[in-house]
């Protein structure tokens, strides 16, 4: 219980965290800021006891948020000894999600590479560039797809729950896409505060090519780490360790300034035993 509350507390303190390398321009606050009553600013997703009364104020569409990594060893990607971002994703509270809400809303790579430049998220470009990898094309199509797919299903996210937003601005100029640099600049600092190779290595548990593992071995670790035990992802025909989604509810406020808490993820999709944690350089 220590460590899980230590980890929510971390996580509680991003919204109003110092640079992590990544800071957008002086000046810059991130996340919608939108007047909330006191009943919505003291609920939490998926356990709110009470009606919400605006879907800016917490995350109603997508109240589970899992924050997803990927082991890209073939080919390799990103530093030898880190996990890459996959993304953060809006599950709902039973577990089941949708994707692609919002075709209006949607963004080309280079699109979000002049937004978050615009906002002075230099170094954050930089960041993403070593740690947000595409496995098979350039970075910015898997940018693009996390985006489109699922940054378009939050309901807190949307650009109507700015508070300077105004209805007859352009939705498409690169300066009223707040919710576009929001949603990466949240997504890198959750990222930075689950450091998955790390967590691992200090059991014990690191890439080779002549060992295997337990999918306890792995859960143990993670668990004893973070507090809580991730969705552990595995190649169904390889039984290769390639991905880990970490859950959450967020509280007292939206899905980019609200307080994450963890919680345990669902059912892993890996073997038993037999678990292949390949090295990215042989």
């Amino acid at each position: 219980m220590y460590i899980q509350a230590a980890v929510a507390a971390a996580l509680a303190g991003l919204a109003a965290a110092g640079p992590l390398a990544v800071s957008p321009r002086s000046g810059y606050t991130v996340g919608p800021f939108v007047t909330c009553s006191a009943s919505d600013k003291a609920q939490t997703s998926c356990r709110n006891t009470t009606a919400i009364e605006d879907d800016c104020c917490i995350e109603t569409r997508g109240g589970q948020l899992l924050a997803t990594q990927f082991w890209d060893a073939k080919p390799p990607k990103g530093p030898t000894a880190s996990w890459t971002i996959h993304g953060l994703w809006p599950d709902r509270c039973d577990g089941s999600y949708e994707g692609f809400c919002d075709p209006s809303r949607e963004v080309t790579g280079d699109q979000i590479t002049a937004i978050i430049e615009y906002f002075g998220g230099h170094n954050l470009l930089r960041y993403m560039r070593r740690y947000w990898k595409d496995n098979a094309s350039v970075d910015g199509s898997l940018w693009s797809h996390e985006y489109n797919k699922h940054a378009t299903c939050f309901s807190s996210g949307r650009q109507q729950c700015y508070s300077d937003f105004s209805p007859t601005a352009d939705l498409n100029a690169t300066s009223s896409r707040k919710d576009v640099f929001d949603f990466f600049y949240r997504t890198t600092e959750i990222f930075k505060t689950l450091d998955t190779y790390a967590a691992l290595a200090e059991a014990g548990v690191v890439p080779s090519l002549t060992r295997t593992y337990t999918l306890d071995e792995i859960k143990g670790a993670l668990k004893r780490k973070f507090g809580v035990t991730p969705t552990v992802g595995c190649d169904k025909e390889t039984n290769e360790l390639t991905e880990m989604w970490y859950h959450f509810h967020v509280k007292g406020g939206n899905v980019y300034n609200g307080e994450y808490l963890p919680i345990d993820g669902g059912k892993s999709f890996c073997n038993a035993t037999g678990i292949v944690y390949t090295p990215k350089k042989l």
